[in-house]
């Protein structure tokens, strides 16, 4: 038998009947998920977080799943154990059942079906079912050693992996894309659709960012006009000299020099030595002073 095919008739089965296939198929756990020393301790509030046991078979391409699960909603998660009070019962080795990827899936989509869906559709709906579409359809590969290896045991093309989803799907009473072309068609239909989305928020930005832009420019130009306005009010004789707001210290020393200090210092640079300290409003002020007695 394929694995497909195994895969498909694990779906048709109970939550407690694929349990039981998968014990015998990969055999119990040798260790509880937890310490329970630790847990304890984490109950009682003298640690932080629990030490985990040595259940993993991730380098075997294996997922740990935590039986009771249809029980109770995040069974592994400490914030929940604690909240919730999650005997350390569910947590030892004959609860605990090793599948792959898409049992563990199944196992998710069986809670839904056989339990308050909760508990089984956080899983199924935001991790299990995206990560088949991810890695078998759009072929990514994750960086994670251990994710390599849980991708190539439970290898399915993408033709297979949406056929299995399709079966996941219905069998929740939902509806899926009725062949792998449709499914295709319709995630090219998304991702030209998201393209254009992207495209027309790009241009209505770059429209905004331009208006915005010429505003701008406009409200400056304003501002310097009116400055320039009462630039010219204080110092009228300005004007005809080309003299401005930013019109540098140095041309301004060199203005002095020539209309007023070229008899009392021997160059502009000495002039610029000695006009140092005084800061350039002064020297726009004694400047002015200066034209409108010449």
């Amino acid at each position: 038998m394929g694995a497909y095919e195994e895969y498909e008739k694990l779906l048709a089965k109970s939550y407690d009947e694929a349990i039981e296939f998968l014990l015998k198929k990969y055999g119990p756990s040798q260790y509880d998920y937890f310490s329970e020393k630790s847990y304890q301790r984490f109950m009682n509030g003298e640690i932080k977080n629990i030490t985990r046991g040595k259940f993993t078979r991730s380098g075997e391409g294996l997922y740990c799943h935590h039986i009771d699960e249809i029980k109770v909603l995040k069974i592994s998660d400490q914030l929940f154990i604690k909240e919730n009070n999650i005997p350390f019962e569910y947590q030892r080795k004959e609860r605990l059942v090793y599948c792959d990827l898409i049992e563990h899936t199944i196992l998710h989509v069986l809670i839904i079906k056989e339990a308050p869906p909760e508990l089984g559709a956080i899983g199924y709906d935001a991790y299990l079912k995206p990560m088949i579409e991810e890695w078998y359809v759009d072929k990514f590969i994750p960086k994670p050693e251990w994710m390599k290896v849980c991708r190539q045991r439970s290898f399915l093309n993408d033709d297979e992996a949406i056929l299995i989803v399709k079966a996941m799907e219905e069998a929740l009473g939902r509806t899926y894309h009725d062949t792998p072309f449709d499914f295709h068609e319709t995630r090219r239909r998304r991702k030209e659709k998201i393209k254009e989305e992207i495209e027309e928020r790009r241009r209505k930005w770059e429209e905004e960012w331009t208006k915005g832009r010429e505003e701008r420019r406009a409200r400056e130009e304003e501002i310097q006009k009116k400055q320039m306005e009462e630039f010219y009010r204080t110092y009228p004789k300005f004007k005809s000299k080309g003299i401005h707001p930013q019109t540098s210290r140095v041309k301004l020393i060199n203005l002095l020099y020539e209309y007023k200090y070229n008899d009392s210092f021997k160059n502009k640079k000495e002039l610029e030595a000695a006009l140092k300290p005084m800061i350039k409003d002064k020297l726009l002020r004694e400047l002015h002073i200066v034209l409108e007695s010449s």
